[in-house]
């Protein structure tokens, strides 16, 4: 998938911001509070709150200069391009029913009424083809003009995909889809749901919803087993390095902490905590299965080696259930997903693709393995 740059339609070069011009572009969800509060400090202005709205009109009563500026709208750029995978499957009402004839002949009618949201449209209509492989592969493409329009007139392009097959068992319909953005893996939702309604409609499903992995489907204890059979690569090709960054939220509900000095201090200070190091994965809060109740995992950063012919190197994957509605610590009906933060060393386009696209498979070949090894709840 090839994604668009942003059109430079505003001169960034020659732009100082400030005030309620400023204003607008920091409130967007394009710029977290993150970026904002790392500003401040570079500017030497240090404030005790993580909150968008105390720093966002502290920052708005400064100048912020030409090189701060492209700065801060590279850095929402590359968090809003950033491809992210997840899958999910429709259990077939036979093995030898035929599901590729009708939606390819039906597919306008499947996708009528699709529309994205106010402000959005689609820069390429949603289309259906059959790739090399035999898979069905669904794509589109949405125009989204933000960042205020009457002053930033900001174009970007934001491509997806959704792609279908049938499993090895010949018993689902395997979904994978790439989201590049908040807006595509919200088309991608109704498109799925379509083809659910469309398939059960010609008897093809089962179900018209599909099983997805989703957080509520697991325990707090079986959360944090299924992250950690993630890490079970070892082969020649695709093999675990180790566990450089994981995510805790302290469930409320999960009762008081241990009376141990290692982990009480959390009680009552501990919301949530982000961990960094490398070879986490021996931190007593991942390898003892006394804490998992108290805490939900809801993120982890890997590493991998690879060695796929002359292609060798290392790959960094986030896996996250992400998609959480509100600033809350509820997490219910967030999906799983996985993206590639960074391939090293770096290589020609072409063979970075590849390189890519074979990274993707061989992780979601883990996931379906870590699922099979642990007991869900549904």
């Amino acid at each position: 998938m090839n994604i668009s740059t942003p059109a430079k339609q505003f001169n960034y070069d020659r732009a100082m911001l400030w005030g309620e011009r400023l204003k607008i572009l920091l409130n967007t969800d394009f710029i977290s509070y993150g970026e904002i509060s790392r500003i401040l400090k570079n500017k030497g202005i240090f404030f005790n709150s993580i909150a968008k709205s105390d720093l966002v009109p502290l920052l708005s009563s400064c100048l912020l200069t030409p090189k701060e500026f492209i700065d801060l709208i590279e850095r929402s750029f590359i968090r809003e391009l950033g491809e992210k995978y997840s899958s999910c499957k429709f259990e077939l009402a036979s093995n030898g029913v035929e599901w590729k004839n009708e939606i390819r002949e039906n597919f306008d009618d499947v996708v009528s009424g699709i529309k994205p949201e106010h402000g959005r449209e689609f820069a390429s209509e949603p289309s259906v083809k059959v790739d090399k492989s035999g898979d069905i592969v669904i794509s589109y493409s949405l125009r989204v003009v933000d960042f205020s329009k009457d002053w930033i007139e900001q174009e970007i392009i934001y491509p997806s995909e959704i792609i279908i097959n049938q499993s090895e068992d010949k018993n689902k319909l395997e979904i994978k889809e790439i989201k590049t953005s908040k807006d595509t893996g919200k088309i991608n939702d109704k498109i799925i749901g379509a083809l659910g309604r469309f398939y059960l409609s010609k008897n093809i499903i089962k179900n018209e919803k599909p099983i997805s992995i989703v957080f509520d489907n697991f325990d707090n204890i079986q959360r944090i087993r299924f992250f950690l059979q993630l890490t079970n690569a070892k082969n020649d090709e695709f093999s675990f390095v180790g566990i450089d960054t994981f995510d805790i939220v302290r469930d409320q509900k999960a009762g008081k902490l241990p009376e141990e000095q290692r982990i009480k201090w959390m009680e009552g200070h501990v919301n949530s905590l982000q961990i960094k190091g490398t070879d986490l994965g021996k931190t007593f809060l991942l390898k003892e299965e006394t804490y998992y109740q108290y805490y939900f995992l809801i993120k982890m950063i890997t590493t991998y080696e690879f060695k796929f012919g002359a292609n060798i190197g290392k790959c960094n994957i986030e896996f996250a259930f992400s998609g959480k509605s509100s600033r809350s610590d509820d997490f219910s009906n967030t999906t799983f997903d996985f993206s590639i933060k960074r391939i090293s060393p770096s290589s020609e386009e072409g063979s970075k693709r590849k390189v890519k696209k074979t990274i993707v498979n061989k992780i979601q070949g883990i996931i379906d393995s870590a699922l099979k090894n642990i007991s869900l709840n549904s």
